[in-house]
């Protein structure tokens, strides 16, 4: 008959104690998921030229970033844009490329039955005599913040936001892409990014992209690149919905000339 020893009866709690904080961590990390379902896109914002989320503002007008997905956004209005009631988009379309892009089907008033067929989307439409065009052509950039992906648990757990860029970021934006891929042979879910809103003098502010560091955890990396999957998937399911961003598209004369 063995004999139980002080040892053994302080182990014994002591195990107990660890498998029953695994538990609380588990239900920890489903409550935040669980609220993370429900919460909705949350939208960064650079109305009149500040960085601001949850209509708080971005210490310094910046914020390294991971950009875990970025796909292509079109939004057409029909009214003119009232910041006291802003009416929703028409016609809106989300999708990782512009190959097949086409309006979402739950868009109220569909234009064409693709993005690149679509007399909205071509040079020289825009409503109020412009060479623009009168669907607003923008990437919406899902991000989460550098300071998130210390671990895998913390990658999975990240509060990920959206921020739409204004029409004239958009070639800015591709131009960043396409040189940290030609540099650093890596897409943007593999470095961290450092994203701000500085002054122009042709549109008021524009929104400046620059490369901080590439993140060398290779796990890290692809549970980013995972995450970045699921969010392109809610981005495409959430085609259509507001951000606090006055729209920067043409039937309104005013909004084209914010940018």
């Amino acid at each position: 008959m063995s004999k139980t020893t002080p040892a053994t009866q302080n182990a014994k709690p002591a195990a107990e104690l660890t498998v029953f904080e695994d538990q609380l961590q588990k239900l920890a990390s489903q409550s935040m998921l669980a609220e993370r379902s429900t919460a909705g896109t949350v939208f960064l914002s650079a109305k009149g030229g500040t960085l601001t989320y949850r209509d708080e503002p971005i210490a310094g007008n910046s914020l390294d970033v991971v950009i875990i997905a970025s796909p292509v956004e079109r939004l057409y209005y029909t009214q003119r844009y009232d910041p006291t009631n802003p009416a929703p988009p028409v016609c809106y379309a989300v999708g990782p490329t512009l190959t097949g892009l086409k309006p979402n089907p739950t868009s109220p008033e569909p234009q064409s039955e693709m993005c690149a067929n679509c007399p909205k989307d071509q040079w020289g439409s825009a409503a109020n005599g412009g060479k623009g065009k009168a669907c607003a052509e923008k990437r919406r950039l899902l991000i989460t913040t550098a300071d998130s992906i210390g671990s895998l648990e913390a990658v999975k757990m990240a509060e990920v936001a959206a921020l739409r860029t204004p029409v004239t970021s958009v070639r800015g934006f591709a131009t960043y892409l396409q040189t940290v891929a030609s540099a650093t042979k890596r897409p943007l879910s593999a470095v961290v990014t450092n994203i701000s809103i500085v002054p122009d003098p042709k549109t008021q502010f524009k929104l400046q992209f620059k490369f901080v560091r590439t993140i060398d955890d290779l796990a890290i990396v692809q549970a980013l690149i995972a995450r970045g999957e699921e969010e392109m998937g809610n981005a495409v399911a959430t085609a259509g919905v507001e951000d606090t961003d006055i729209p920067d598209v043409a039937p309104a004369v005013e909004a084209s000339k914010k940018y």
